[in-house]
């Protein structure tokens, strides 16, 4: 069964304010799934993205591994080098490599979500309750909601910023490496909506994007908040920088570079933001299908239909936008892009069920074609070995020597892992972390 893929289209600027705006917020490490229908762009981009048996597989055929998932159980990986994370909706199991477990973490999430950051992972359950952070050791610290998750980001100190959605409206709140809450921020102005958050790598600033609909036409904004109250005591609400708003735009996502620039992406534009400052901007002439910032010193989009009055880029283009804003590489794919994840040496980019890792460069290394449906495919130790995951089986596959055949396995190599507890005890499902939820920050909130 083929998958399908979200329909394209566009509103123009005579849309007015009555047109419902529906955002669904899914971050990956600043990754957000934007589906709007206010404006005159649209930015669709996806969240890159089970009793456990591993394979020995078949390197000959280029099979290095197999792990059996169960159907439905939504699984989903984040890869550091050969040690990953596989997270389901019943919970999380930490391999240092296939087949040797360190450790596992139990909970129930119907939507879980998984980020990477530097060496944290956070998985968090998107219009749930709950968000858990953790190293390379096990769980470091659990957060539990009243309200509802909207969107979540990590810094690479393990640092969290979230979005939660109350009756009342919405409120940012950031954790530290601890998880301890060290600022919550009520929003509360009418018809001004937060999507996105992140906290710069110094641990000293968050940052949060708006859209305005109180004016015939919405409104972009971002604002710069201090964390610590030593760097915000002269500063009202913490806000001490604002870019400029950008009219009749929607800023769906922004993300704190390695140069400490605010990169922000709307349905017109990336800009860089160094405070309140804009010091570089990119012009769009395509709708964003998918955008990741995945990698720190740059910026992913893909392409898809001009926009309206604009003559635009091939549909199906791949832009590297370096950390200055520059383009400093393409890749026409010639198809309709329908999957891109973005790894240290380069970007999967899929067509349907082609899958092509790509330098970044804009060179192709590898062609992988799927004869089932796949979910992600990630880069692990090298960019040739790749973990690609299906409805019910994940494999390792050596790209450089894959047959595209999986050939069976006698029973006597199949290895099952048992389970592995970590040293100390987790905190079982529905406990909340002490610093998580009782060591509480200030309460802000906008001026009206």
């Amino acid at each position: 069964m083929e998958k399908q893929t979200p329909k394209k289209f566009h509103f123009t600027k005579q849309m007015k304010i009555g047109l419902a705006v529906v955002l669904v917020l899914c971050i990956g490490c600043g990754l957000v799934y934007l589906d709007t229908a206010y404006g005159s762009g649209k930015i669709r981009s996806l969240f890159v993205k089970s009793s456990v048996t591993q394979n020995a597989g078949n390197a000959s055929a280029g099979v290095l591994a197999e792990i059996p998932l169960d159907a439905g159980s939504s699984a989903s990986f984040a890869v550091f080098d050969e040690a990953f994370l596989l997270c389901t909706k019943d919970g999380a199991k930490y391999y240092n490599s296939v087949g040797d477990q360190k450790w596992n973490d139990t909970f129930n999430m119907t939507t879980p979500t998984v980020i990477q950051e530097g060496s944290f992972m956070a998985v968090g359950d998107l219009g749930g309750k709950n968000v858990r952070v953790y190293d390379e050791s096990g769980l470091l610290y659990n957060v539990q909601l009243e309200g509802n998750l909207s969107q979540f980001a990590l810094n690479q100190n393990g640092y969290l910023s979230l979005l939660e959605k109350k009756d009342s409206g919405y409120e940012v709140k950031i954790y530290n490496s601890k998880g301890t809450l060290l600022k919550g921020r009520v929003e509360e102005t009418a018809g001004v909506y937060p999507i996105s958050t992140d906290v710069s790598d110094d641990n000293k600033s968050f940052a949060v994007s708006y859209v305005d609909t109180t004016d015939v036409y919405p409104i972009g904004r971002v604002l710069f908040f201090y964390v610590n109250p030593e760097d915000s005591e002269n500063y009202t609400d913490s806000l001490y920088a604002s870019a400029a708003d950008k009219a009749d735009e929607i800023i769906g996502t922004i993300s704190y570079r390695s140069n400490g620039v605010l990169a922000a992406v709307s349905d017109k534009g990336v800009y860089g933001f160094k405070d309140s400052e804009e010091v570089w901007s990119y012009h769009l002439t395509n709708v964003v299908d998918y955008v990741s910032f995945q990698q720190k010193d740059r910026v992913v989009l893909t392409l898809g239909d001009a926009l309206p009055g604009e003559e635009g880029k091939e549909e199906g283009t791949v832009c590297w936008l370096s950390s200055n804003g520059a383009e400093e590489a393409s890749y026409v794919s010639g198809k309709d892009i329908t999957y891109l994840s973005v790894w240290k040496d380069g970007i999967v980019l899929g067509t349907d069920h082609t899958y092509i890792g790509i330098r970044h460069t804009g060179r192709e290394a590898w062609t992988y074609q799927a004869t089932q449906d796949v979910t992600d495919v990630i880069p692990m130790e090298s960019f040739s070995h790749v973990l690609v995951v299906g409805q019910d089986m994940a494999r390792i596959l050596d790209m450089d020597k894959y047959t595209g055949k999986v050939p069976d396995v006698p029973e006597d190599l199949v290895e099952t892992t048992p389970e592995v507890q970590t040293d100390e005890p987790l905190p079982a499902e529905g406990e909340t972390n002490t610093d998580a939820t009782q060591e509480d920050g200030s309460q802000e909130g906008t001026e009206g």
